[in-house]
């Protein structure tokens, strides 16, 4: 008799609590997912070997929404800032600035053994300063999605009866998060094609089919004033040219 599926859980908090005793956490470590792909990063305290273009970022987001990540420019005798927390809260960790698209894609195990793709979305921002303001998700066909260079081999090797769905967002090939549940299930039924527009507090809301946004913490207190700017809803739109 085959095990009885777990909870599908729809937050990372759920997913931290429902994992807890399972080796695979650590995807919830964001400097670890950077480090096992030889990227350039490292934890608060350090600093880079390169002048460029870094990002900074909580090691650990169970929130989500990209809080508190940051686009700066490193040069070198900005190290000892570095080393002193001048630039690099505790905490966080820096890594080099990724250039490309940002793809979030579902996976999901069938009875065969191998990880498919469920849905894939290509997400656009408005500005590369502004990193959790996104102004589009386009739903792509699976058959076109573009894949990380590698899944880590604790992922290749899930059991289904343990985690059903993973999300995994890229950008460029790279891995920059990992999640141990789906990324939204209510955009699952949506044909390819369809854009979500996501309407921000302070904007109005387009001509459209609306949904709400189902989080009132980041509507009402926009996660205790850590997020710049706060999500009231989507407006979906299946053929993008009717806006």
């Amino acid at each position: 008799m085959k095990n009885k599926l777990p909870p599908l859980v729809h937050e990372d908090y759920q997913a931290w609590e429902l994992f807890s005793h399972k080796p695979y956490r650590w995807v919830f470590n964001k400097l670890e997912i950077a480090t096992r792909q030889g990227l350039h990063c490292g934890p608060a305290g350090t600093a880079p070997k390169h002048n460029g273009l870094y990002i900074s970022r909580p090691i650990y987001n169970i929130y989500g929404m990209g809080i508190n990540a940051e686009q700066f420019h490193y040069e070198s005798e900005m190290e000892q800032a570095m080393i002193s927390h001048d630039k690099i809260r505790p905490g966080h960790f820096w890594c080099e600035w990724l250039q490309g698209e940002q793809y979030s894609i579902d996976y999901q195990q069938y009875e065969d053994g191998s990880w498919k793709v469920n849905s894939v979305w290509q997400g656009a921002h408005y500005s590369h300063n502004n990193l959790t303001k996104f102004r589009s998700w386009t739903k792509l066909s699976p058959r076109a999605t573009p894949h990380p260079k590698e899944l880590p081999l604790e992922l290749e090797f899930l059991d289904t009866f343990e985690v059903p769905f993973f999300n995994v967002e890229i950008i460029n090939e790279h891995i920059i998060e990992i999640h141990l549940r789906p990324g939204d299930l209510r955009f699952d039924y949506l044909p390819v094609g369809t854009t979500l527009y996501p309407v921000w507090q302070g904007e109005d809301t387009p001509v459209g089919r609306w949904l709400e946004e189902p989080d009132p913490d980041m509507t009402e207190n926009l996660a205790s004033g850590n997020l710049k700017d706060a999500r009231d809803g989507f407006i979906i739109v299946e053929n993008p040219h009717q806006l």
